[in-house]
């Protein structure tokens, strides 16, 4: 057969005729929060195509507040506050009325605290996610809205439901003058500080938390999502920055006023 009687070239198929890619599958809500702990790829990039914040919010509030029920119950405000105080190295400077005093306003103020974990959580993500927003987008030229961001960051907060179901645990199996609210558990630098170390000293080792390197790895999954061109190693940048800045802080702070 000749060139000049070959068949022409088809060229490309019809655009009618073409198999459009497979649209990604849409998660429930329960595939949402399981898939963070089991397949946080798959979760967060879901997450990234239908933002949504408050679910997570409110399970962590509703948690919150069982914890903190529990504590007042089964530990009390006055008995840790009553800790702290002796603890403190202004305790000596204190005469026996003022110490009392100071606890009995301590432990209405921590149980105000306590009680108020939902809204607490909640302004804790909204700052998170307007940190990191600054971080991706201004920093390192991401393209994530707000409302992704805080869908990112409320899912990612997520294992705090583990360390407060834990945690309960913990503070039925110890006596109470045992347990320690701001540690309960056993999963982070601090727990293994000598107890008669500098209260600065516990803070810093207290803030090397799996759970929070976990919650720092599972938003940096979420950014790489929602920001694709982003990849994880330079989202986790984005996120240890401002959490090594905040650790810094508060152990100042500890150091200077504990």
């Amino acid at each position: 057969m000749t060139p000049e009687s070959q068949p022409p070239d088809p060229g490309p198929p019809p655009l009618l005729n073409r198999v459009p890619p497979p649209l990604p599958e849409n998660l429930n809500e329960v595939q949402r929060l399981i898939g963070v702990f089991v397949s946080p790829s798959k979760a967060f990039a879901d997450i990234a195509r239908r933002p949504r914040w408050w679910i997570p919010v409110l399970l962590m509030g509703i948690l919150s507040t069982i914890y903190i029920n529990a504590f007042t119950q089964r530990v009390g405000w006055e008995r840790m506050i009553r800790q702290q105080i002796e603890q403190s190295s202004r305790s000596d400077n204190m005469t026996a009325q003022q110490r009392e005093q100071a606890i009995t306003l301590g432990a209405v103020a921590a149980k105000a605290v306590g009680y108020g974990a939902i809204v607490l959580t909640l302004v804790s993500i909204f700052i998170t996610a307007a940190i990191l927003m600054f971080m991706v987008n201004t920093l390192m030229g991401g393209d994530i809205k707000f409302g992704s961001m805080m869908g990112i960051v409320s899912y990612g907060f997520l294992p705090t439901l583990l360390v407060a179901a834990l945690s309960m645990v913990v503070m039925y199996l110890k006596p109470p003058d045992d347990f320690d609210i701001r540690n309960p558990l056993m999963f982070n630098a601090g727990a293994f500080v000598p107890a008669d170390s500098a209260q600065w000293i516990k803070v810093l080792g207290g803030s090397f938390d799996l759970f929070s390197f976990w919650i720092m790895a599972l938003i940096a999954i979420g950014i790489s999502a929602a920001a694709p061109k982003i990849p994880f190693g330079k989202a986790l940048t984005a996120v240890i920055f401002p959490w090594v800045l905040y650790v810094a802080i508060r152990t100042a702070a500890t150091a200077a006023f504990g």
